[in-house]
């Protein structure tokens, strides 16, 4: 039996955020705030209620990319 994978796809709700940090749910299902800074970012997602979000950087899609979270 092949190993499983815990990847999420993030492709169709990151799209209109490139070039911007995004602060995700805890469960990275949905952006809950962005910005031009981590702390915009953060900080949107704090107004909303979670304490812990993964934050990143959406890179402009020129070529593959590896997002770890």
């Amino acid at each position: 039996m092949p190993p499983q994978s815990n990847a999420i796809d993030l492709t169709n709700i990151l799209e209109p955020y490139l070039n911007k940090w995004v602060a995700l749910s805890a469960n990275q299902s949905q952006v809950l705030g962005s910005g031009d800074t981590v702390a915009q970012a953060v900080q949107e997602a704090h107004q909303k209620g979670e304490k812990e979000p993964a934050v990143l950087f959406v890179p402009s899609i020129s070529g593959p990319h590896v997002l770890s979270v």
